[in-house]
């Protein structure tokens, strides 16, 4: 299935919503989230959510009862609380909706609140017949579908939450917690896109932004470039590694050789913190989605390193800056987003930076 769930305003089309004649998955009963896509294909649940500011995506929440039997198994599985959170200052779910058709499967008891930023639903069943087992049986349920409209750029956890005073949790008909149950969180990821150009001959770059899920590879994140070359520099080894048919990642510096002029552009969420190993000698490295002065950016390895050098792409030379030399004799003290550094380093160190 696709895991991009890309919004555009409209409507949903409008779902055929009796309990699905589907396989079940093996394992516990599980709750998940899905789109209207693929609005039964619980063995693959939704884990990535993308959207752009002001953007607006559609997702459901489904339960798939494998198990429907409690302690009890008289009593099989007819009721749920639901808490979903979420970080509203990256995207905002402002109205939650029941799918259409639910209320012939929860038509017990159906009730949505929303307290800050989260959501909690509480759902109940009164499909019994008049023998047990009461309560529903196996099968893929429905349950409601989130509105979420990008805010700013950033990652967030779709997230079903267990914490007091607000929590998930499956019930017999009795009102017995199940002992088995699996709730899939998803990601939400607000991206932006990032623009610069690139010249002629070799560039140590780094990426100011993590790329979209499945879109790491060096030819999507360099899709709009012209080049023939991608190296990062492998410090334990002291070997350079060819990516050209691999993937590129924040936090690693990369020379590439753009072929001719191009204007280097994708998409993704800023990357805004960083832990990075260093070993002693030279280490390519990548930087953060801001600007920091050396002296700042550097103070987790004070004292470990000799010097600092980046890549004048135009001028195809390399630039010093060393942290005892007087400033007129350095030729730069910032560290500046989608740069690649190499560091000197003294003895090994770990870099921690955040924006």
């Amino acid at each position: 299935m696709n895991n991009r769930v890309f919004g555009t305003g409209t409507a949903l089309v409008v779902l055929v919503l009796a309990v699905m004649a589907v396989p079940a998955m093996s394992g516990p009963n599980t709750a998940y989230f899905n789109s209207s896509a693929n609005p039964v294909d619980s063995t693959n649940p939704i884990r990535n959510v993308i959207a752009k500011p002001g953007e607006t995506v559609y997702v459901e929440v489904w339960f798939n009862i494998t198990d429907p039997y409690g302690i009890d198994p008289t009593y099989t599985f007819e009721s749920a609380d639901i808490n979903i959170t979420f970080d509203s200052s990256i995207g905002n779910i402002p109205t939650v909706t029941w799918i259409p058709g639910t209320e012939t499967i929860w038509d017990a008891y159906r009730e949505k609140h929303r307290f800050g930023d989260s959501w909690w639903l509480g759902v109940c069943s009164a499909a019994w017949g008049e023998e047990p087992p009461y309560g529903l049986g196996p099968g893929i349920y429905p349950v409601v579908n989130l509105t979420i409209q990008g805010v700013s750029p950033g990652k967030m956890d779709l997230h079903f939450s267990h914490e007091s005073p607000r929590w998930c949790d499956m019930f017999d008909a009795i009102g017995d917690s199940y002992p088995n149950q699996s709730w899939i969180d998803a990601k939400f990821w607000c991206y932006t896109t990032f623009s610069k150009p690139l010249p002629e001959g070799w560039n140590l770059i780094s990426l100011p932004l993590e790329p979209l899920p499945g879109n790491e590879s060096t030819s999507k994140v360099l899709e709009t470039v012209s080049y023939d070359a991608v190296y990062r520099y492998d410090a334990s080894s002291h070997t350079f590694i060819d990516v050209s048919g691999g993937t590129m990642e924040p936090g690693v510096g990369y020379f590439v050789h753009v072929t001719s002029p191009s204007t280097w552009t994708y998409n993704g969420t800023p990357y805004t913190q960083m832990n990075v190993s260093l070993e002693p000698g030279l280490n390519m490295i990548g930087w953060i989605n801001c600007t920091k002065p050396i002296s700042e950016a550097l103070s987790s390895i004070e004292g470990k390193y000799w010097y600092v050098a980046r890549w004048n792409a135009t001028t195809q030379e390399y630039e010093i800056y060393n942290p005892v030399a007087p400033s007129s004799f350095n030729d730069f003290d910032m560290l500046e987003p989608t740069t690649g550094y190499w560091i000197s380093m003294k003895e090994s160190g770990w870099l921690n930076a955040s924006c």
